[in-house]
């Protein structure tokens, strides 16, 4: 299951806390090798000495915690995620002890680290680290099986009547029987035009002479 994005407060958080730890630890060398020059010096000195590298010793374990844990913030760890909530109730705690001895600014502190493990409880933050249920940001999955229906196939084939072709019949105009002496006609008369039959020299309709 994927997990959802690195916010952004939490990339702030990791980058402080790294630079905490990197600052940490040099001020922690620094002691160390201060309070070893210490120890040079005669009985007080020794004393001196002890106590600041004991003090520098927890310095620089603190500041190694500091740092592991800014760069498993910034990669989600869930172990990150539990070390930053110790230390931020036992700040909740020193910061609480300071202000109830009379130095009120430390409520100021108290107010930060309060905001710090409400930050660190929200729900999208613990998904992150691994310490929460995903399923608000991830869309839910259909577990289901989905039954297809085969496309039911219909005709919609429609059917026109025929065109039946329609005969339409015409009387035809009779044409006329020859006359016998048009029948063996071969010429016309010249003046009314009449057929003539073979041989005749005068028209039989207007004795004409042909």
């Amino acid at each position: 299951m994927q997990k959802p994005s690195r916010p952004i407060g939490i990339t702030i958080l990791g980058i402080i806390e790294i630079l905490i730890g990197v600052l940490g630890f040099l001020v922690s060398i620094a002691i160390i090798g201060l309070s070893a020059l210490f120890t040079t010096l005669p009985a007080v000195g020794t004393r001196i000495g002890t106590v600041g590298v004991v003090i520098g010793g927890v310095f620089l374990f603190f500041s190694l915690i500091w740092l592991a844990t800014g760069v498993g913030f910034l990669h989600g760890k869930g172990w990150a995620w539990t070390l930053g909530m110790i230390f931020t109730v036992l700040s909740i705690l020193g910061a609480a002890y300071v202000a109830f001895t009379g130095l009120y600014q430390a409520g100021y502190a108290l107010g930060f680290w309060v905001l710090m493990i409400i930050y660190l409880t929200r729900s999208r933050v613990k998904a992150f680290f691994g310490k929460g249920s995903t399923s608000t940001f991830m869309p839910a999955m259909n577990t289901q099986p989905t039954m297809r229906t085969a496309p039911t196939l219909q005709s919609h084939t429609q059917y026109a009547p025929t065109m039946q072709p329609t005969l339409q019949y015409t009387p035809s105009t009779p044409i006329p029987a020859p006359t016998p002496a048009a029948a063996g006609a071969t010429g016309k008369c010249r003046s009314c035009g009449v057929p003539l039959a073979p041989g005749n020299t005068f028209c039989t309709n207007c004795g004409a002479k042909q």
